[in-house]
């Protein structure tokens, strides 16, 4: 039997098992132009919490996704505002994909 180390195991137990695929969580950049989601979590250090928050990213917030081309930055629309997003920035911001 192979040896499962600590880590492989904790992170197959704590892994979601959602079944719909609505309820997952998907980074922003994923989201096509004219999809709405909702704000969920930011996965970066400080300073990138502290910018993207002041942005007006905050759990539980609507996004609508105005400009998505696949490469580059792209536009989301937060609190009647819109934003223009790094893709790197874009691929650490965590949303729950709104249903249709």
């Amino acid at each position: 039997m192979p040896h499962e180390t600590r880590r492989s195991r904790l992170s197959r137990e704590s892994a979601p098992q959602n079944e719909n695929p609505s309820e997952q969580l998907l980074p922003l950049s994923e989201l096509e132009s004219g999809q709405q989601a909702t704000f969920v979590e930011l996965r970066g250090g400080w300073g990138m919490k502290g910018r993207i928050t002041s942005l007006g990213f905050t759990p539980g917030v609507s996004i609508l996704m105005i400009q998505n081309y696949g490469w580059g930055p792209l536009i989301v629309e937060v609190r009647g505002t819109r934003v223009a997003l790094g893709r790197h920035e874009a691929n650490r911001i965590l949303v729950q994909r709104s249903p249709s």
